[in-house]
């Protein structure tokens, strides 16, 4: 293919610079963020205010012959063709069930790590959870399925053939997602995704809860180290029980403060502790005693890598007592 030659002004041509834009948004967005189809807009976090316990109303397929296609089971005509019988729609529908599941957990957990994420995953769509589903809606008597089925004893639980059923029905739900999805090209993923957040948001609410109560914490936790002064922050970085950080008065070079011609403080801040004795951290000076002890403090705070080392005995230290750090 021929190189297409630059444009008479010297500039890229339009659909190079298009290229690049896109490269550039790319890389600007987080790695965690989906860039999802706007018809997957609709999968927001889960707010456990938002979540009812009832039982969401069922939406309906709009086309008929779909519907009666994702309850015919490939035994109900023997030899009958894939388009004849529900397994390619539960090819779909299964698809379409762990996207929906994927994203409404991400966006709802995430810090979450993704073991959990797909073990939570597991638990919305598992066959055990959309028999259930298909149970609770009452869908058994619209399944076609074959005599020797029909015909079955109650089987005891735990038995193959009531495994068998299992799958069965938990398949025909996905059938029956898919059938919603695609009778329905405008708004079929909206409508499902809507309805399956409802019906999962029943049995993750507890989970939500919890992620919310510990929102909540680390927004407390954040907004009062923002408050904490800076020799409150040492202390607590550092200090246990039987750790003493000392502030004392000391030797200032410059007597008076240059611009306003007052008395200047100087403070050292030292730790005794954690193998340490008189082990001197910072210094700062101020106008008056207690703001050189702070600025001494914010001084050692800023030795980042020397903090470090104390924060880490104390963290082995809070272990090992059994306690939080």
């Amino acid at each position: 293919m021929a190189k297409r030659p630059p444009s008479s002004n010297g500039a890229e041509p339009s659909d190079t610079v298009t290229k690049r834009s896109k490269i550039d948004d790319t890389a600007n967005s987080s790695p965690l963020s989906f860039n999802v189809p706007s018809s997957m807009e609709c999968a927001t976090p889960w707010r456990s205010a938002e979540i009812s316990q009832l039982l969401p109303p069922l939406p309906k397929v709009k086309d008929k012959k779909l519907e009666e296609l994702a309850f015919t089971h490939p035994g109900f005509v023997p030899g009958s063709s894939p388009d004849k019988q529900y397994e390619k729609l539960e090819w779909v529908g299964d698809a379409y069930l762990e996207l929906f599941a994927t994203l409404l957990i991400h966006n709802t957990f995430p810090k979450m790590p993704s073991g959990r994420c797909s073990q939570m995953r597991e638990r919305l769509i598992r066959n055990t959870t959309l028999a259930a589903y298909f149970r609770e809606y009452g869908l058994e008597s619209k399944a076609r399925l074959p005599r020797d089925i029909m015909d079955q004893k109650k089987p005891a639980r735990g038995s193959s053939s009531d495994k068998d059923m299992l799958k069965i029905q938990g398949d025909m739900f996905e059938s029956y997602v898919a059938a919603l999805i695609l009778s329905d090209p405008a708004n079929g993923i909206a409508t499902t995704m809507g309805w399956l957040k409802a019906l999962w948001g029943r049995a993750i609410i507890d989970d939500v809860r919890k992620a919310e109560v510990a929102e909540a914490d680390a927004v407390t936790t954040e907004n009062a180290e923002r408050q904490r002064n800076p020799k409150e922050e040492l202390s607590c970085k550092i200090v246990v029980k039987g750790i003493t950080l000392r502030y004392e008065k000391a030797e200032t070079k410059k007597k008076t403060d240059r611009h306003l011609g007052q008395e200047l403080f100087t403070v050292n801040v030292y730790l005794d502790g954690w193998g340490e004795k008189g082990k001197l951290l910072g210094w700062g000076s101020g106008l008056n005693v207690k703001e050189a002890g702070q600025k001494a403090a914010m001084r050692a705070l800023e030795n980042r890598k020397l903090i470090k080392v104390y924060e880490g005995k104390k963290k082995a230290f809070m272990e090992a007592k059994g306690g939080a750090v």
